[in-house]
């Protein structure tokens, strides 16, 4: 008890240091003027009426992962209003974009997130009134949870995650005041059992309760794609091979081009490099010069209108946004990127939901769950140096059955979670209902 109250008055000794910090914010690109007051728990929009969701995520793939949640909870229940609140710039803009291509736009609301100080909390709360709060950030709140939780309002965590360090640093802290928090949280939906095991270490059955239904980041729709684009991709290809880097950061282009040159006097191999940042696109194309392999930006859509013969590699540098899902579609072979160095991977779902599997690195940390699931049905293949990665590229090449093989083996990863997400979709309803019939929001599987 006294840790909380530490915790609180420490806000309000802060309060007024944190117009400096916005403003440093501002300064940086960080933060958005006319968007300050909703750090203040001052809303920028009327609450609609009806039943609302209120989804907290920290960034992109937090965010990412309420909007996967959202469109299941939306099929299920098409009237409800999800007010998603999130602490960067990058992902309200995400979420803005999401909802011009959105069916249910006009329910899905997105708000910065508020100060942990409680009185911006019980602002915040005055004007929402949510009917549950889904935490998918790993950092806890308390003053978030524990004002939610003492109007009645359930508090739920999906796709919960929580490090070691996090997890020691918890068990540091007392006892009273653990439990004050997690016995806040009605239910803990854990990425995995190894998660869901670090949570039971820092908490007690009888305050929350602890279930595993995997990453909701992994039921991401799949991306769009652009018929266009796929058709010049497919016309320039003549029958190549398409390979296809997704996301990749510096050197592990270099990696991949090592491993095509390997192979690309047997093979005839249109390659498609996908920046993860692309401003990097002009370094890569100077790159591809210096090793007299042809290539072309594609930002400056100058397609060739042919591969000669003689060259047995192209190169298209993808230094545009918007058309991951096009690359996907139009790939024979994909090559995830995030993975070959120390970086923690990126998502291999996105690939996934367009039944494709992947070969990755093994520098998978950040996204350890999904992998070990894609590598539990066989939508993925391991290669740390470009040595391993010509040799699985040859495989799939030569043998059509083990490509065939990997794309469903993926697509059933997929699946898997997307069923899962259901499931977490259906106990969100039921604590709702839990809740407006006043019996317990202890919710049972």
């Amino acid at each position: 008890m006294i840790m909380i109250r530490l915790y609180a008055g420490l806000w309000l000794i802060l309060m007024p240091l944190m117009w400096l910090w916005l403003g440093w914010r501002m300064i940086k690109g960080k933060e958005q003027r006319d968007r300050i007051a909703e750090r203040y728990g001052k809303a920028s929009v009327t609450r609609p009426e009806g039943k609302l969701i209120w989804f907290h995520a920290a960034s992109v793939g937090e965010a990412v992962s309420a909007l996967a949640l959202a469109r299941t909870i939306f099929d299920k229940h098409p009237d409800i209003h999800i007010l998603i609140t999130s602490g960067t710039l990058t992902s309200a803009r995400m979420v803005a974009n999401a909802r011009t291509k959105h069916p249910h736009a006009a329910r899905l609301i997105h708000q910065m997130q508020p100060l942990d100080a409680s009185y911006i909390i019980r602002r915040f709360l005055n004007h929402w009134r949510p009917d549950i709060l889904i935490s998918l950030e790993s950092d806890l709140w308390p003053m978030m949870i524990c004002n939610t939780h003492a109007r009645d309002i359930p508090v739920m965590m999906a796709s919960a995650q929580m490090s070691n360090a996090s997890m020691r640093r918890w068990q540091r802290i007392g006892h009273t005041a653990r439990q004050i928090i997690f016995s806040a949280i009605t239910r803990i939906e854990a990425i995995d059992e190894e998660q869901a095991d670090r949570f039971r270490c820092v908490t007690s059955p009888d305050w929350t309760e602890i279930n595993v239904s995997g990453s909701l980041k992994a039921t991401a729709p799949p991306p769009a794609i652009d018929d266009d684009m796929v058709n010049r991709i497919n016309h320039l290809a003549n029958d190549r091979t398409v390979i296809l880097l997704a996301s990749s950061h510096p050197g592990e282009d270099d990696i991949v081009v090592e491993a095509v040159e390997a192979i690309q006097q047997s093979e005839a191999i249109l390659l498609i490099l996908t920046p993860r940042h692309i401003e990097r696109g002009k370094s890569i194309h100077t790159m591809l010069a210096q090793r007299d392999i042809p290539a072309f930006l594609l930002s400056q859509n100058n397609w060739p209108d042919s591969i000669s013969p003689a060259n047995n590699m192209q190169v298209c540098v993808a230094d545009v946004m918007g058309q991951m899902g096009s690359f996907f579609s139009a790939a024979d072979i994909i090559i995830m990127g995030g993975g070959f160095m120390p970086l923690g991977g990126h998502n291999p779902m996105e690939p996934a939901a367009c039944g494709k599997g992947v070969i990755s690195g093994t520098n998978v940390n950040k996204n350890t769950a999904i992998y070990k699931r894609l590598d539990d049905f066989g939508g993925v293949i391991w290669a740390d140096n470009a040595r391993e990665l010509t040799q699985a590229m040859l495989t799939l090449i030569t043998a059509p059955t083990r490509l065939q093989h990997l794309n469903s083996g993926a697509y059933s990863a997929y699946q898997s979670f997307t069923r899962q997400s259901h499931a977490v979709a259906d106990q969100v309803l039921q604590l709702i209902a839990s809740r407006a019939s006043g019996t317990s929001g202890k919710a049972r599987p």
